[in-house]
């Protein structure tokens, strides 16, 4: 072979590894350029504060067609939903499109939303001509401690209380849940009321984790609980329960136990 042949042979395969190594790095260099915003988690979670209870607020972006959608919980119980104008220097900007309806999303809409974004943290802002909201927010699963409810209040409760005729029947909890806006738990009464609530999970404070109570299967007992909410406290010598406003039961507060089987 000759000596041309061998450096010919030599810069073909420095080539090939050289075309291979760019096809590696290509992705890399892509990434980068995107920067953090493109890699924002997708789901945030929060809670604003209205008449000294926790109302929740969660944010889900979808960045396959760059839209978002903002939910918010009792007592606003609405839905606004935006699509993404600008990204850039920790930002993205939204014009929000359509709103569910509401006193609070139809003061909103038509509107502008930012999420300023700082790793796992944001500040929500939502703003429109008549209205305005900022929020502090967390990336899904990273909310502090504080902010969420205990893990130990999760699972089967029971307390038992007085109807109208003075007659005692049980009541339930299961709870679920740890982050604002987190549903799938559940009151519900024992018979002779025989009616059952789903809950959702609206924040925590001092007082304890509030859920609100979202309409369920009927009857009297359990629709006048409705658009209140069940406020748990784990403490040291009992889990109690308060109903905010009161109805009468659990006044000013009820023991809760777990089943014993």
């Amino acid at each position: 072979m000759s000596k041309y042949d061998c450096r010919h042979r030599h810069r073909h395969r420095h080539r090939r590894r050289s075309l291979a190594w760019l096809a590696l790095l290509v992705p890399l260099f892509a990434q980068a350029q995107a920067g953090p915003d493109a890699a924002a988690p997708a789901a945030w979670v929060g809670a604003d504060t209205l008449d000294g209870r926790p109302s929740s607020v969660r944010l889900t972006l979808q960045p396959a067609n760059d839209t978002a959608q903002i939910v918010f919980g009792e007592p606003r119980n609405c839905r606004l939903d935006a699509r993404l104008s600008h990204r850039g220097d920790g930002q993205l900007q939204y014009d929000l499109v359509a709103a569910s309806g509401g006193r609070w999303c139809n003061r909103l809409y038509p509107g502008r939303v930012q999420l300023q974004v700082q790793g796992n943290q944001a500040t929500l802002q939502v703003r429109s001509d008549v209205a305005a909201a900022s929020t502090a927010m967390w990336a899904s699963g990273e909310l502090p401690d504080a902010a969420s409810a205990p893990g130990a209040l999760r699972g089967r409760w029971l307390t038992q209380v007085q109807t109208a005729a003075m007659q005692p029947v049980m009541l339930q909890l299961d709870l679920a849940g740890r982050e604002p806006g987190d549903a799938g738990g559940t009151a519900s009464y024992a018979s002779p009321r025989n009616c059952r609530v789903p809950l959702r999970l609206e924040g925590s404070t001092a007082d304890g984790a509030w859920y609100s109570v979202r309409p369920g299967n009927g009857g009297s007992a359990c629709d006048r609980l409705v658009g209140r909410w069940l406020v748990v406290q784990a403490g040291d010598a009992a889990t109690t329960l308060r109903i905010r406003p009161a109805i009468g039961e659990c006044t000013p507060s009820c023991v809760l136990e777990r089943p014993s089987r």
